[in-house]
């Protein structure tokens, strides 16, 4: 909070007060004339229906203290805002004729505490249903639109306290009274006059170059619509990727683009590779955290690079050095992975001593989805196939597989019964889902798919029958 007027913060909680203890009466039959006021408890006199919220002390709050100033130059507790708790005496007044309201005053006091128990955070979304009208927003004008919040908590006051207090301010009996604490009011400081300078790199020496940044990942999604549509066969660009695992197809629906800048590392070969992760290959064991393509042991993934651009694509199988000397055969599977650049630049000290320095962009998410690659007719049991491209293992039991039709969600099952009870259910086979449709597949009708795979979901997809 920023403001150099407290009493915008007093008029806050007035507002509050107002709006709820006028509310809560009319709920309960009372009547609901009402009078906030801010002055010293001692002034308010012989009120009528007074409730009564009086700032009587302010102190800086510590845990604020020591923020570091936004920016440079000045004096430096100037370009920090000073930090407040304010504290507030809650008391009510009524008096008839002179005459001390006791049951008056005791019921405002129980809803005015209720009030800031209820409402004990004050933001610009806080709203109150007045006993008539639409609905009025607390916060004042001066602080709202500024992320301002004002938090309300009763502090623990002793009785032996409380006299003191009172005995301060007057010689009369004690008046029955609450105690708050307001925080954190921040003035408003000094405007910096100039800003500190954006960290772009940090490392441990100076290096040439600049580290590799990924700006977007991209893929084709090609399908084809329904013929009722009268639409031709579709293909889009998808950023972030959605990539399907069907090597060969032209447009090329398996082919990952990366587009970035220092994409290339010092220019020598090898100086910059794509790496890859998956929460899948985390449960191997050994567990891969990353895996790197390498073109020399993935000449099918067709990679290729450049400072600004790089693309792969995506096949059943990722094979990478083990480390000793071996290769490890990793499954593509469909899923969500995530795909950095890493570089090495190669510097060489004026003593001819080489200095390696490997750098790896920022991580990018995109997904790798099953292709349907059609349906077929229903057998004699009324079940159909939906074949799907055999790249990977479809009955892996680590596999979530999900599938909807026309919006309604299929379960799973491990065997057919035979009978009524199987519809709704499909079965996972080696290349395909077999399913028992809800839908009648001797009716005339296009039937929308929807096959999701470990969060991945395939290309748009409808069966169309008879």
């Amino acid at each position: 909070m920023a403001t150099l007027n407290l009493f915008l913060v007093t008029q806050t909680l007035q507002r509050l007060l107002d709006l709820n203890v006028s509310a809560l009466l009319a709920r309960d039959g009372q009547a609901t004339e009402l009078t906030v006021t801010a002055m010293p408890p001692e002034s308010a006199g012989n009120a009528l229906n007074t409730l009564n919220v009086h700032l009587y002390h302010s102190m800086e709050d510590m845990y604020y203290k020591n923020m570091p100033a936004p920016g440079v130059g000045g004096a430096a507790n100037s370009l920090r805002p000073l930090s407040l708790s304010l504290f507030y005496i809650l008391t009510t007044h009524h008096h008839i004729n002179d005459v001390f309201d006791a049951e008056r005053q005791q019921l405002l006091m129980g809803l005015g505490m209720k009030t800031f128990h209820d409402y004990a955070v004050i933001d610009d979304h806080l709203q109150i249903m007045p006993d008539v009208g639409p609905a009025q927003t607390i916060m004042v004008p001066g602080l709202q639109g500024r992320d301002n919040r004002i938090e309300i908590s009763l502090r623990p006051v002793t009785p032996e306290e409380a006299m003191s207090f009172w005995s301060a301010e007057q010689t009369s009996t004690a008046r029955l009274s609450a105690y708050y604490e307001v925080r954190t009011i921040f003035t408003e400081p000094e405007e910096p006059p100039r800003m500190q300078g954006r960290v772009f790199d940090l490392g441990l020496f100076v290096s040439a170059g600049q580290a590799p940044v990924l700006e977007r990942v991209v893929s084709i999604m090609q399908f084809r619509p329904p013929p009722q549509t009268g639409l031709a066969e579709q293909a889009m660009e998808m950023a972030p990727a959605r990539a399907t695992l069907a090597p060969g197809l032209i447009p090329p629906v398996n082919r990952v683009t990366l587009q970035g800048s220092n994409l290339s590392g010092d220019g020598r070969p090898e100086s910059a590779r794509i790496v890859l992760r998956t929460p899948a290959w985390r449960q191997l064991a050994p567990p891969v955290r990353s895996a790197g393509i390498d073109p020399a042991l993935n000449p099918t993934w067709g990679v290729e690079k450049d400072g600004v651009s790089a693309h792969f694509e995506i096949q059943g199988q990722l094979v990478i050095d083990d480390g000793s000397g071996g290769v490890v055969n990793l499954e593509v599977t469909p899923g969500i992975y995530a795909v950095a650049v890493e570089t090495l630049r190669r510097q060489e000290t004026p003593s001819g001593i080489q200095r390696l320095t490997t750098s790896e962009s920022n991580q990018v998410a995109f997904s790798i989805g099953a292709r349907i690659d059609g349906f077929d007719p229903p057998n004699p049991a009324g079940r159909m196939i939906l074949r799907v491209i055999n790249l990977f293992d479809m009955q892996n039991a680590e596999l979530d597989v999900q599938l909807a039709i026309d919006g309604l969600l299929y379960d799973e099952t491990t065997a057919f019964a035979n009978n009524a009870t199987d519809e709704g259910l499909f079965l996972r086979q080696v290349g395909r889902l077999e399913f028992h449709p809800l839908f009648d597949p001797v009716q005339p009708g296009t039937h929308p798919v929807r096959l999701v795979i470990n969060g991945a979901e395939s290309q748009p997809f409808w069966i169309e029958t008879p």
